[in-house]
């Protein structure tokens, strides 16, 4: 599981997209739709507040599954360990539009990575 994830927060832009509605706006679209329209619009919040609860669920059920499996710490509960997977893709998202260096993100990726780690599971 970890190295699929490494993946998906190596492209930011594609986190969202497995994680949107059909017809919900996806990658960059969430962070513009929070940046400019929430908290003022009501529809707004609820597409971002959607948006964010699926993709928390979907990664909360995943390491759920590699926690059990031992592939991820139990340090955290997998619930708390999404949201911070969803901040770190959102942060990235945002940040990458200033120009982060690339080799810069792959460290921060790596070391989150490497946090979720269980400590016997097998490195790639």
């Amino acid at each position: 599981m970890l190295p699929a994830l490494r993946e998906v927060l190596a492209n930011p832009a594609r986190a969202q997209e497995y994680a949107s509605d059909a017809g919900v706006p996806q990658g960059c679209m969430i962070g513009n739709t929070t940046a400019e329209l929430v908290p003022q619009d009501a529809e707004a919040r609820e597409i971002v507040a959607r948006s964010h609860a699926r993709f928390t669920r979907i990664v909360a059920d995943a390491l759920r599954r590699a926690q059990t499996s031992g592939e991820v710490t139990q340090g955290a509960t997998p619930e708390a360990q999404a949201q911070l997977l969803l901040f770190t893709v959102q942060g990235l998202s945002l940040v990458s539009r200033a120009g982060l260096d690339p080799a810069t993100a792959l460290a921060a990726v790596d070391a989150l990575i490497d946090s979720l780690r269980a400590a016997n599971a097998p490195r790639p």
